[in-house]
C-alpha cells in the first residue's frame, strides 16, 4: 500500500508549481479523488453501476412525463 499512500501524499500536499496544486487552486477537490482511489476496483465498478441504474431511472421517468403531455 506504499504506493497508494504516496499518491494520497502527493494529492494532499502537492508540490508548489505542479499540475495537482493547480488543480487544486482551480477548485478541484482532490479529496474525492482520494476517496475513489482508496476503493478496490470492483467497489468503483459496482458504484458505476448504481449510478447508471440511478440515470436509468432519471431517464424513464422524463421520458413518461413527455409521453404523459402529449
Amino acid at each position: 500500500m506504499l504506493c497508494m499512500s504516496t499518491a494520497e501524499e502527493k494529492l494532499r500536499n502537492p508540490l508548489p508549481g505542479s499540475r495537482i496544486e493547480a488543480a487544486r487552486d482551480f477548485g478541484i477537490d482532490l479529496t474525492l479523488l482520494i476517496e475513489r482511489l482508496r476503493k478496490t476496483p470492483e467497489e468503483r465498478v459496482r458504484d458505476l453501476q448504481h449510478t447508471i441504474e440511478a440515470l436509468e431511472k432519471i431517464r424513464g421517468s422524463g421520458s413518461q412525463k413527455i409521453k404523459d403531455a402529449l
